[in-house]
Order: structure tokens, then C-alpha cells, then sequence
């Protein structure tokens, strides 16, 4: 399981999020990027395992940066944190289909609860079919 991090540098931003940051860190491999372009290049290697792209967007520009890398986004799944609540905003945002979206502006400690959710409902899924293949090799023993 990997969690990558797209968290522009801004002490605010880190200091709300650094929660959801350690918690993964806990339960999974992670990597924080600062820019788009390292991100971009990230996304363009295999991951070995299941991946889940935290966003922040701290400005429009930076939203839609990352909107132009969506295809690169389309097997992952995805929290996004928006700039603002504009209606243009959430539209460009709804184009890279993310499982939570929320706003800066918010609670942000919400989002650590639905990224510790994810994980664990992934832990879970890998663990039922690791019990699913471990009764097929069972039962073709005899």
C-alpha cells in the first residue's frame, strides 16, 4: 500500500494535515511531493501495490496542474482538498473523480478519518484474499 502526498509547501497546510501525514505513515509506505512535476514523475513509475493520492490544491493554478495530470490519476484513488468553494473550483476538482473531497476552509481532520478508513478496508480486503488463496492451494492438495 502506498500513499503519496501532494502537499505544496505552506506551514499551514502541513501543520492541519501533519495528523493524516503520521497516521499513514503508521499503516503504509508514503511519499510527500512538493511540486506537480515530482508528482508527475512519481505517477509514472509501477507502484508496487494499491495506491491512494492525497491532493491539496492550495490555489486554482495548482488545481488545475494537477487536473492535467489526471490520466495519471485514473487507477488511484483519490482525496482532494480544494482552494475554495467555487463553483468552477469544484468542477475542475470532480474531474479527477476523488473518493473524498473536501476544502481548505473545513475541518481537515475529517480527511484523516476517511484516509484511515481506506486503509484499513484495504488491510481488510488483502487479508480475506490471502484466506481465499490459502484454502484453494489447501484444496488442491488432495
Amino acid at each position: 500500500m502506498n500513499v503519496f502526498f501532494y502537499l505544496p509547501i505552506t506551514s499551514e497546510i502541513d501543520a492541519r494535515i501533519q495528523g493524516a501525514v503520521e497516521m499513514a505513515k503508521s499503516m503504509a509506505k508514503t511519499e510527500v511531493f512538493r511540486s506537480v512535476e515530482d508528482l508527475s514523475s512519481r505517477l509514472r513509475r509501477p507502484a508496487d501495490v494499491f495506491v491512494i493520492a492525497f491532493l491539496v490544491a492550495r490555489s486554482k493554478k495548482e488545481l488545475l496542474d494537477i487536473v492535467l495530470i489526471r490520466h495519471l490519476l485514473s487507477d488511484i484513488s483519490v482525496i482532494l482538498v480544494l482552494p475554495d468553494r467555487q463553483a468552477e473550483t469544484i468542477a475542475a476538482g470532480h474531474k479527477l473523480y476523488p473518493r473524498f473531497l473536501t476544502y481548505m476552509d473545513s475541518n481537515l481532520t475529517e480527511v484523516g478519518a476517511v484516509l484511515e478508513k481506506m486503509l484499513q478496508n484495504y488491510e481488510k480486503k488483502e487479508s480475506i484474499e490471502e484466506q481465499e488463496i490459502d484454502a484453494q492451494l489447501g484444496a488442491n492438495r488432495f
